[in-house]
């Protein structure tokens, strides 16, 4: 950001909106917010959005920030468990059809029109649905109990993994489910991002024993093993799922925030609430969303963003 030195004796732009591609360093007056702003950069942040309406636990999320979905969850119990789903435009959340059953602590994936969610704890435990923008559609059940289970991938191709009961892999590719491989880490509580055939599950907790800060790729037709995460990761699957594996974030033991670069770590930003499950997903390392979650039945939303932003500058 620019120094008062640098831009003494310079005129600075007046303008009635922001400019539509600042760059970094750039200053300009907004004569709509009457507001002093520049263009700076974060290297990983997380700051407040918008509430959930009702506080919940052990939703789902998927999307991105200026377009993200949470679906499912509770407020204790499985009679608490809910079909709802809400939409959020990074302002706001907004009521969504309901799914076809009531559901916590399942896997979902994809950006809101092309998302998957499957299995979870609820009235129909093995059951899965698929969204299509405007309303949801029951699929092929996965033929066991899906709590705990993380995915990546979209509806028409997805894959799921490391679920409470189950230490195999399934592959959805439009119309059936396939099972795969065994897990090399039966783990729990997991975070997942990727896609089908290009996926990685990070952390979580042993089902029997193990490590918690595992990092596994499947990639399609096989497993392998990651560098680890620098910290365990018991996280209830909190990242930038619809993310690349090679470009994602991931939310390691409260409040840590770790950044995957394709060949190392890096410690980002801390929550401001730490809190464990809740909805969550981005589509890079950059930006995402984190909503609800535990303890109690939080209704707060946190936004995370890395790379360039616009500031408001105060003499404060």
């Amino acid at each position: 950001m620019a120094t008062y030195i640098n831009i003494h004796g310079n005129n600075i732009p007046i303008r009635a909106s922001d400019p539509s591609n600042p760059v970094q360093g750039e200053i300009w007056y907004n004569t709509t917010t009457n507001s002093l702003k520049g263009q700076g950069f974060t290297s990983g942040a997380w700051s407040s959005g918008g509430n959930l309406p009702v506080g919940r636990s052990a939703n789902s999320g998927s999307g991105s920030t200026p377009a993200g979905f949470s679906m499912g969850g509770g407020t204790g119990p499985v009679a608490s468990y809910v079909s709802e789903t809400k939409t959020y435009n990074g302002t706001a959340w907004t009521s969504a059809p309901a799914m076809t059953h009531t559901a916590a602590y399942a896997a979902a994936c994809g950006t809101i029109p092309t998302t998957i969610y499957a299995g979870g704890d609820g009235n129909a435990p093995g059951a899965s649905n698929v969204y299509n923008g405007t309303a949801w559609t029951s699929i092929a059940a996965l033929g066991f109990d899906g709590y705990q289970l993380k995915g990546a991938g979209n509806k028409a191709n997805a894959f799921v993994a490391q679920g409470y009961y189950s230490n195999i892999g399934r592959t959805w590719n439009g119309s059936t489910w396939a099972s795969n491989s065994t897990v090399p880490q039966h783990n729990y509580s997991t975070s997942a991002v990727g896609t089908y055939n290009d996926a990685s599950f990070l952390g979580g907790l042993a089902v029997s024993s193990g490590p918690g800060n595992v990092h596994l790729n499947w990639n399609g037709s096989a497993w392998s093993t990651k560098t680890v995460m620098p910290v365990s990761g018991g996280t209830g699957g909190l990242s930038s799922n619809a993310a690349p594996t090679s470009d994602f974030w991931v939310q390691a033991t409260a409040p840590t925030t770790l950044n995957w670069n394709g060949s190392s770590w890096t410690t980002l930003g801390s929550l401001s609430t730490v809190r464990s499950g809740g909805a969550s997903s981005g589509s890079s390392s950059a930006e995402g969303f984190l909503a609800g979650g535990t303890p109690g039945n939080l209704v707060i939303t946190e936004e995370f963003a890395s790379g360039p932003v616009t500031k408001t500058i105060s003499t404060s």
